[in-house]
Parts: C-alpha cells; structure tokens; sequence
C-alpha cells in the first residue's frame, strides 16, 4: 500500500495494495459494478456497504461519497469523529481548468465512426433526412472519431474551450458496446497532459449557446439522443449532460437567461427536478412525459420506435 495524500479513496490496487473488488450496486443492482470507498487511516477498511461509485454512469450514475454519507449519519456508535470529517471535506484544491488544442478536435472530425455511418444509413432512413441534414448536425457538434471506429464527442464550453472527449464505442445497430472513456486518459498516458490534470465537464453542444442566443434549450443525457433530436427537431438546440449524474448547478450557470426545457431519462425525473431547484436565472422546464415508460427509455428510443427499420 502507498502512502496517500488524502483519507479516502475509491479502492484500486494502487491504492490498497490489494485485488480490486467490485460488488452490487445498491442503486441499480447491477453484479460487479460497485467500487467502494477506503479508509486509508484505518487499514484501508470500507468506509460502508453503499459509500461508493457504480462504473455505469450513464444509466446509473450512483456515486455516494464519504462526506456525504457522513453529513447524513450522526455521530453515534461510529468510530469517526467531527475532525475526521473535516479532513476529507477540505482536501487539497484541484488543479486549475486546463483547455485542450482545439487542433486536437480539428484533427478528429471524421465521418469514420461506426456511430456515425449507423447515423448516415439507419437515422437519416428512418426520419427522412437529407445527407445535407445530417451533415449539418455533423459539423455544428464537431462529431469526431478515433481511428478504431469510436465515436468521440467533444465538450466545448460557450466561450470555445475544450474540455475533454467522451469516446464511446458503437456497434451498426447503434447500440453502445464495448470501450467507454475520455480522450485525456490516453493523453496523460502519452506523458502530453500532466498526471494531475482535471477534467471538468460542460455540456455537449454547449459552444452552440454562443452560435444560437435566442433558441430554445433542450437538456437530454446522452449524446446520441442530443444529436438524433437535432436532427429531428432542428428549432431547439439539444444539449446532453453525458450521464444522469451530468446535472450540476456549476454547469447549469451557462443557461442563466435562456429558455429551457430538460429532459431526463424515465427514472431521472426527481433526481433533475431536485437539481433544477438549485439554480436561479433560468426559465426552465422540467419534463416528466418519459416515466410512464421502462426504465432507461430516453426521447430517441420513443423517436426510433415510432419509425420503421429501413
């Protein structure tokens, strides 16, 4: 086990010196997706049976930390103490937002997706769209690809900073499969980005807000629904959060002023509309038009379905 800078920690190897052990998510019950919190203080014991993170973020998005489920425990017949809380919720400052080139986004924007030829051929049939359509949508949202096939979909704040790529890996059903990650991970790997650069989240599409001051916002999860209904409903600009967890009053504040309408996943519902009482300055909407539907279902899935397969 290594010496550690700060108290807890999500349990890796490198951490613990141990296997990584991976149990049921308590939110979503899903088999060996769970990682848990340690305690490096204290023999890098599990700090509780749900203080931890789900590995499916898109349709879970679990992650209860050991600040929080210690603000919401007493104190009573536990062995931590007010001045151990104080040392995990004021840990060092990250690192300072750091950019990434926007040579890097220039240089991805290739049709060569597997994602995106399921676009060209499956979408573009099944909602009657032009390639000139779907290029359009192609071009405004900087749709990238790595040389593997993966789908890259950049975060670019409104005032054009990049922030990070999210690449996902698709099969020609237009199903995600396989490899899930960021483009700074591979960077840091390469030794171009420093070891503790941080990446911090923006919306997908969020450049657009700049392009398109007037539209009306449309808030959805993932990427893939956020492009099908630009594609549809090209008089909204569709933004994702990239996850149910996406949602953060810090990333709202682009919105302040804007029309907005939100769309969470069936499930999502009250997790969103609790988050949108954080905010103040936006004229927003919350939809609860999904709950009736199974768990998951996202506005794209009711879209495609009520489309024939070409």
């Amino acid at each position: 086990m290594i010496t550690n800078e700060y108290r807890y920690y999500l349990e890796t190897p490198r951490i613990t010196g141990r296997r990584q052990q991976k149990f049921t998510c308590p939110h979503c019950g899903k088999n060996k997706c769970f990682v848990r919190y340690v305690d490096t203080h204290n023999g890098c014991l599990y700090v509780a049976n749900d203080v931890g993170k789900c590995d499916h973020q898109h349709s879970c998005g679990y992650h209860y930390t050991p600040s929080e489920y210690y603000r919401d425990n007493t104190w009573d017949n536990r062995n931590t103490s007010p001045t151990d809380i104080k040392e995990y919720c004021q840990p060092k400052p990250l690192p300072p937002f750091q950019p990434l080139p926007m040579e890097y986004v220039v240089r991805s924007h290739s049709p060569r997706s597997i994602f995106w030829q399921w676009m060209e051929k499956d979408v573009t049939e099944r909602l009657n769209l032009t390639a000139e359509d779907l290029k359009h949508i192609y071009d405004d949202y900087l749709i990238g690809a790595t040389r593997d096939g993966k789908a890259i979909f950049w975060q670019i704040d409104h005032q054009g900073q990049v922030h990070g790529g999210h690449i996902m890996q698709y099969n020609r059903s237009g199903h995600r499969e396989g490899y899930q990650g960021w483009t700074h991970i591979k960077l840091i790997g390469d030794g171009i980005l420093p070891t503790d650069w941080q990446l911090y989240q923006c919306f997908f599409g969020q450049h657009l807000l700049a392009k398109r001051p007037e539209a009306h916002v449309c808030l959805v999860e993932s990427e893939k629904t956020a492009l099908i209904m630009a594609a549809s409903q090209p008089e909204y600009l569709w933004l994702a959060t990239a996850g149910s967890g996406g949602l953060s009053k810090e990333k709202v504040a682009c919105l302040q002023g804007r029309r907005v309408t939100l769309f969470p996943d069936s499930g999502c519902y009250d997790k969103w509309n609790k988050q949108m009482q954080l905010t103040t300055g936006i004229d927003y909407n919350v939809s609860s038009q999904l709950e009736n539907h199974p768990a998951n279902t996202d506005l794209a899935d009711l879209l495609l379905q009520t489309t024939e397969s070409p």
